[in-house]
């Protein structure tokens, strides 16, 4: 595991090799995002085993809450068939979208080096998603809820230099966990004063990955993007998550017209 920035001269080296190397790389992944080298220094990727025999005991009951979405990128159930993923996977603007299509999208989830998906789900609506240089998330619907969850933090704002971790599917490869990195501020890595820095391993596909606080287990950030030698990511509290989840639940309104049985037209913003 690495909590401390990694080695500048590992790191330069294999900057120039995959640097080099990357343009060669084919990925169904949207690329509106910079998407050159994440590995940082040495490659901590460590594909998971079906029953992550070969991870800490501690992150086993998470693991089929990951998935891999058709277009490329990692997603995160966090209950009642609602994932997290990344704006740009859905081609998002760089103004907060709402409820448009994901028609034809799909979600393999507990996809692993040693076995298929579990279940594979359609995504049916994206509630939001938007793409910028300050966040980049996106919030949507799957048509059956896999059996298992990650917890969200929706306030946090992680300490610097607190654990994180992630796992994802890069290059749509089966889960593998970067292992564990410290959160800095988006200002490191010259990113947006709104997103958080850090060094774990990840590659395209691994967007939309969430980050989740080493002790908590708690979702506080989804994963964006990286250059060598910093990734970086979005907190989940800057997300309109806490709201969207907040009208799921709240009653339907009373109809106001419709049918005899007062059903009410639902329709989709495109």
């Amino acid at each position: 595991m690495h909590t401390m920035t990694k080695s500048l001269s590992a790191l330069f080296a294999l900057s120039l090799t995959a640097v080099a190397g990357c343009s060669a790389e084919v990925t169904e992944e949207p690329t509106q995002v910079v998407e050159s080298a994440k590995i940082i220094g040495t490659n901590d990727l460590v594909p998971v085993k079906e029953n992550g025999a070969n991870i800490p005991a501690k992150y086993r009951p998470l693991i089929d809450a990951f998935g891999r979405i058709s277009m490329g990128c990692t997603a995160t159930h966090i209950g009642n068939g609602v994932v997290l993923s990344a704006g740009h996977c859905f081609n998002a603007p760089s103004t907060r979208k709402n409820n448009f299509s994901c028609a034809g999208k799909t979600v393999a989830w507990g996809y692993r080096v040693d076995s298929p998906a579990y279940l594979t789900t359609n995504c049916t609506i994206v509630y939001a998603a938007q793409q910028s240089r300050d966040i980049d998330y996106a919030i949507f619907q799957v048509d059956v809820a896999p059996p298992v969850q990650v917890e969200v933090d929706y306030a946090a704002r992680p300490a610097l230099d607190s654990a994180i971790t992630i796992f994802s599917h890069p290059r749509s490869r089966p889960l593998e966990w970067s292992q564990t990195c410290v959160v800095k501020t988006g200002a490191t890595g010259g990113w947006g004063s709104n997103m958080l820095s850090h060094q774990c391993d990840t590659d395209p596909g691994s967007s939309g990955a969430t980050v989740i606080d080493d002790v908590t287990l708690k979702v506080v950030g989804i994963h964006d993007g990286g250059l060598v030698p910093w990734n970086y990511a979005s907190y989940v509290s800057d997300t309109p998550l806490a709201e969207i989840l907040a009208s799921l639940a709240a009653p339907p309104p009373a109809a106001s017209g419709g049918d005899e049985e007062g059903e009410l037209e639902t329709t989709i913003d495109e």
